[in-house]
């Protein structure tokens, strides 16, 4: 059986996109300050900034006290757990933060990493 591999896909208008290897992610926190970002502290202090609402301009965030602070909260808490739950299944994986076609929700989708052979 294979080490896992998992990557986060960190996606941001302003700061662009950024694919992080999920060991080296040392804090996941959301700060009302920047209500629209989820904050990822990488090994050695370098900071990547993830929309908290993929598909959506920043403009239509809303920056009031409410359910915003829960929803930051929560998809860094997802965030964590999804990272621990990919890196227990053997192989290589994404995690992405998209928006759920059937239910509308936001959240973290693994997708596994399929390696394929060379042809030729």
């Amino acid at each position: 059986m294979g080490t896992p591999d998992v990557w986060v896909r960190v996606n941001s208008v302003t700061f662009g996109s950024r694919m992080v290897r999920a060991d080296t992610v040392e804090q996941v926190r959301w700060d009302r300050k920047t209500p629209q970002h989820l904050i990822l502290t990488l090994h050695g202090g370098d900071e990547v900034r993830q929309d908290v609402r993929p598909g959506e301009p920043i403009g239509d965030m809303d920056d009031t006290e409410g359910t915003e602070g829960t929803e930051g909260t929560d998809l860094a808490e997802h965030l964590v757990s999804a990272i621990a739950r990919a890196a227990d299944r053997p192989g290589a994986h994404m995690l992405d933060l998209k928006r759920d076609e059937n239910t509308g929700a936001v959240g973290w989708f693994r997708t596994p990493l399929v390696d394929k052979p060379w042809a030729g």
